[in-house]
């Protein structure tokens, strides 16, 4: 890392913007509160990738930025802007009207700042040093009483030092015959364990969505409890076997050796593929044209000050990528790559076809547990699928905790330092995104979205999860509740 070049890059950079007034946005005032609004894009997302690295300071990159803009000011004779500081919020990556007036200059493998509201105070667990144990359940609950009926589906359970919980999705429905998207009564369930002891659940959709959940058992059971039996209002006793064993075979785990700077440009060319992948409808080169501005001055940033080598192949693979999208304007002057990723071409694929209204799976669930090995300070274990409403989650937990939500480019989170990609039996690629995480301090509730959506119910899928060093493969069978 050469900090000194991050800084003269910069501060060149600006001064090439200037001597070419056709580069200037505005001819007029910019927008109200909008951060650094008279500069040019590409300038704004260079210092944002600088930030993001750590090669430089956000004081600096705010007064270089602050003083430009003065400098633009001038020359349009318009009023000195007020005293900002960049943005990373929201979709336009580090730039619009839109944005907070605050930078946060998040590194992608971040492990400060502000966290989510505490959840209950940890309980003993496992015990200390103890082994944490994860087992795939795929059982449906059904309950039913005066005012709502429907099914609680129970996909695994998870005891780790925070306490034991069942990771769980549920659907109600009232007496007139609509959805009722209210929790389930939880709190007049019976469950017992193979020793006969009682407890109580307690219900938190904390960092998942509405119909999903996570039933902590009060008091903390022993750690090797043979079996739940759990009763539901108006229905018979569900035993839970819990010395179900995951067939999981030994995940693999590769060196992959990725500097700071092609960890980011992959993190951004997957967002650029979920973008096609959600719109299939719409042409990227028109509406999401504007995510790729400024990646050229990116990738020179990054050169400048050595966090991506010259010989790199991802800037050649993001040409390709905008060029496969038709994408222009982006600025990337190295040659497109002549091959691509496997799961970058299974997603091109799909947006490709635009197909909208290709039929997705029903609704459904599937019991897995599967802990993968630790990658950049996380330990990443996957305690759930499951089909809503067109979409397709996957619920796990993040050991090692997650800092509060860092946006950034394409509203990239880079509060998460991961790139997971999920492999169906039938050799399709999905990219899996947090869709919401709830930091409990040494461990996190975490849901990823997969984009796109599963079409059925697999029997298994493979998940591939990368950070910069290493990467982790395994295959995982799914042991389906109620496939559609």
């Amino acid at each position: 890392m050469n900090r000194e070049r991050a800084e003269t890059f910069l501060r060149l950079l600006a001064e090439s913007k200037l001597r070419d007034p056709a580069r200037l946005p505005l001819s007029g005032p910019p927008p109200a509160g909008a951060p650094f609004g008279m500069l040019p894009v590409a300038l704004i997302r260079a210092a944002w990738a600088l930030t993001t690295v750590g090669a430089l300071d956000q004081e600096t990159a705010d007064s270089i930025l602050a003083d430009t803009e003065l400098a633009v000011a001038a020359r349009n004779r318009l009023e000195p802007p007020l005293a900002v500081t960049l943005s990373t919020a929201g979709p336009g990556w580090a730039a619009g009207p839109a944005s907070s007036r605050r930078f946060a200059g998040a590194r992608l493998t971040m492990r400060s700042g502000r966290q989510a509201p505490r959840g209950p105070t940890p309980r003993a667990g496992p015990g200390p040093g103890g082994p944490d144990r994860y087992v795939p359940v795929g059982v449906m609950i059904l309950f039913h009483d005066e005012t709502i009926s429907g099914e609680l589906d129970l996909m695994s359970y998870a005891h780790t030092a925070s306490g034991a919980r069942l990771v769980a999705m549920w659907q109600g429905r009232n007496p007139l015959g609509s959805r009722h998207h209210g929790p389930p009564p939880v709190e007049a369930f019976t469950v017992t364990d193979d020793r006969g002891t009682p407890y109580d659940l307690l219900f938190s959709t904390n960092g998942r969505p509405e119909w999903t959940c996570e039933l902590g058992l009060e008091p903390d059971p022993p750690p090797d409890i043979g079996w739940l039996e759990v009763t539901a209002p108006g229905e018979q006793a569900v035993r839970v076997d819990l010395n179900r064993r995951a067939d999981t075979p030994a995940p693999e785990v590769s060196d992959v050796g990725l500097s700071v700077g092609e960890h980011l440009l992959t993190r951004i060319a997957e967002r650029l593929l979920v973008a096609a992948a959600e719109f299939p409808a719409q042409p990227v080169a028109g509406e999401h044209a504007s995510m790729a501005v400024g990646l050229g001055a990116v990738i020179a940033a990054l050169e400048a000050t050595e966090m991506l080598s010259a010989g790199s192949p991802v800037p050649g693979q993001l040409a390709a990528l905008c060029a496969s999208l038709q994408v222009r304007g982006h600025g990337i002057t190295v040659a497109p790559a002549p091959e691509l990723p496997e799961p970058w071409i299974s997603l091109l694929s799909h947006y490709h076809r635009r197909k909208p209204d290709t039929a997705r799976a029903g609704d459904g669930f599937a019991g897995l547990a599967a802990a993968l090995p630790e990658l950049d300070g996380v330990r990443l274990v996957l305690l759930g699928l499951h089909n809503c409403d067109g979409g397709t989650w996957v619920d796990a937990l993040a050991l090692g905790g997650l800092p509060g939500r860092q946006h950034g480019p394409l509203g990239l989170d880079l509060a998460f330092p991961l790139s997971v990609w999920v492999r169906d039996d039938a050799g399709r690629w999905h990219v899996a995104r947090p869709s919401g995480w709830f930091d409990g301090g040494s461990e996190a509730a975490l849901t990823l979205r997969l984009t796109p959506p599963l079409t059925r119910s697999p029997a298994w899928i493979e998940v591939l999860a990368a950070g910069q060093s290493a990467e982790v493969r395994t295959t995982v069978p799914l042991g389906w509740g109620y496939p559609r």
